[in-house]
């Protein structure tokens, strides 16, 4: 699984890269607008929402789950404090939306077990060795939640976080900052498959 983070570039639109990477074969952008007003969040998660729908991608977004309601979206990932709302987030969303917490350790992973959440994201830029290791624990302890390994990985670097446990990645920069975003969605996605096929 890929997850594209759109964030805010000097090149291009969010919208623009939400589209590009899905032009790439991404199936899940997830907004991250920290410092943009709600206003501008709001029309950008409406410009993107027709788009996701058409092409059958996820459109989720950051702390902001008054958006993801307002405007139908598929879900939010809820990160540092916001991760303790995740029950009166699911209550509002409701059964259907998809909800991811940020959790810094495999202590932290376990904590959550008993919320009703759909996958666990790890911090921007953790060694493959801890992700690993957080893996194994949280196995071990015979949770299946899904992890989500976020950086800005090289397609290789990909590979070695699917390889070591991880369901999954979230990148942001690694496709909006490249020459040509598309493309580097489909180098991504082409390693994540190479991985499963394996």
């Amino acid at each position: 699984m890929l997850q594209f983070i759109a964030q805010i570039n000097n090149k291009y639109s969010v919208a623009e890269l939400a589209q590009m990477a899905i032009e790439g074969g991404c199936h899940w952008i997830e907004l991250d607008l920290p410092e943009a007003s709600d206003d501008f969040v709001r029309a950008t998660a409406l410009e993107l929402k027709e788009l996701c729908v058409e092409t059958g991608t996820f459109l989720t977004i950051a702390d902001r789950p008054e958006v993801a309601r307002e405007a139908g979206l598929h879900g939010v990932q809820l990160r540092g404090a916001n991760a303790s709302r995740a029950a009166a987030v699911r209550d509002e969303l409701g059964a259907e939306a998809i909800i991811g917490i940020e959790a810094a350790n495999a202590a932290a992973v376990l904590n959550i077990q008993n919320l009703d959440i759909d996958y666990a994201t790890l911090p921007l830029g953790m060694p493959v060795a801890e992700v690993r290791q957080i893996v194994e624990t949280i196995r071990k302890a015979d949770m299946s939640l899904p992890i989500v390994a976020r950086g800005e990985f090289t397609p290789d670097e990909a590979i070695e976080m699917m390889v070591a446990g991880a369901n999954g990645i979230a990148v942001g920069s690694a496709i909006s900052d490249s020459p040509d975003p598309a493309e580097s969605t489909r180098r991504l996605l082409d390693a994540l498959k190479a991985v499963q096929q394996a």
